[in-house]
């Protein structure tokens, strides 16, 4: 009796809407590199579920969220391969292909996370977009994550003690702009050589965001942590240009809809941030240490010609991109100063 009212209740649904068999489902996975104890987790494997639970079940899913395709940069290859439909990168990533990214990766571009917010939802996102469909891919979702520092086998408080020092630099130009402007000694090795590296001396220091430093066991063997927040972690979620053009709008809504809100999933990832790094500290797992207002100027001052050259480097839309990041942080300083008159 079960069995019958199920399929009852199945045909009922197939004709209503169209039911997909085995063979004919659409295939959609889903990578990124993430952790069970992240937010993130669950904003990815809570997509998957509800792709696989969609009317008519279209989607043949799976999700790879804990790297197992490797690191960033990897996942973003497979994307552009078409071995995956559907992926959560960083701005780092993105860069190696489409060069104007790298720019938004720039030292002391944003001071707090309501001016970063603030200028990509209103002045970013539609220009980024544009950028990714010119190289088939659909930006669905842009949102920042985590603050970058350094870490260093010893204590790095101020840019002069930079100098000389083995770093290593993320794959991104900004990043290895910003170790040369400081006169580190830049090496760029993979995220998986880091704990190699600083164990057998080929580097002595870098720079990464918050929660990979702790993910990756950096805090191991360079256990100082200079909080520089220099650049933000900002990440995209991504699909396929030609698998997303073979969807219906319908079915294109579904992939929307199924990844939370930027106001959700910002809010998730910035806490856990806060929350591991302040649990390592507590822990002695981690020698945090907090700029100054006059150390903070003295590092913006010290890579303060990195955006001409990354501008130069970077060439297409890499200016026009730079015009709207300024044009929005006047944009948002007006808005606090029209709230703080109004008040």
């Amino acid at each position: 009796m079960r069995w019958g009212l199920r399929f009852a209740v199945a045909a009922a649904l197939c004709s209503a809407v169209p039911c997909f068999s085995a063979e004919n489902k659409i295939p959609a996975t889903i990578a990124a590199f993430s952790m069970p104890i992240l937010a993130s987790d669950g904003y990815y494997y809570g997509w998957g579920e509800a792709l696989k639970n969609a009317p008519g079940a279209p989607f043949d899913v799976k999700v790879l969220a804990h790297g197992e395709l490797g690191a960033d940069e990897t996942i973003f290859n497979a994307l552009r391969r078409e071995r995956v439909q559907l992926v959560g990168v960083g701005y780092a990533s993105i860069a190696t292909a489409i060069p104007e990214f790298t720019l938004l990766n720039a030292p002391f571009l944003f001071d707090t996370w309501d001016e970063v917010d603030f200028v990509y939802d209103n002045f970013l996102i539609p220009m980024l977009n544009d950028l990714l469909r010119q190289h088939g891919m659909v930006g669905l979702r842009h949102y920042g994550q985590v603050w970058h520092g350094i870490y260093g086998r010893k204590p790095l408080h101020e840019p002069d003690q930079l100098k000389n020092v083995r770093f290593r630099a993320l794959i991104d130009p900004a990043s290895q702009v910003i170790a040369r402007s400081l006169g580190a000694d830049m090496i760029q090795i993979p995220m998986t050589d880091i704990v190699t590296g600083l164990q057998t001396g080929l580097i002595d220091a870098g720079e990464t965001n918050d929660l990979i430093y702790l993910m990756t066991g950096t805090n191991r063997d360079a256990p100082n942590y200079t909080f520089t927040r220099h650049t933000t972690s900002m990440l995209a979620i991504l699909s396929s240009a030609k698998w997303w053009d073979t969807l219906t709008s319908a079915q294109q809504q579904l992939i929307d809809q199924g990844y939370p809100a930027v106001t959700v999933t910002r809010a998730g990832i910035r806490a856990d941030s806060v929350r591991e790094m302040a649990i390592a500290m507590q822990a002695g797992k981690v020698v945090g240490y907090e700029l100054s207002p006059d150390a903070r100027a003295r590092w913006k001052d010290a890579t303060s010609r990195v955006y001409r050259e990354l501008i130069a480097q970077a060439g297409g839309r890499s200016q026009e991109l730079y015009d709207r990041v300024l044009a929005g942080k006047r944009a948002f300083a007006e808005r606090n100063i029209n709230v703080e008159t109004r008040q």
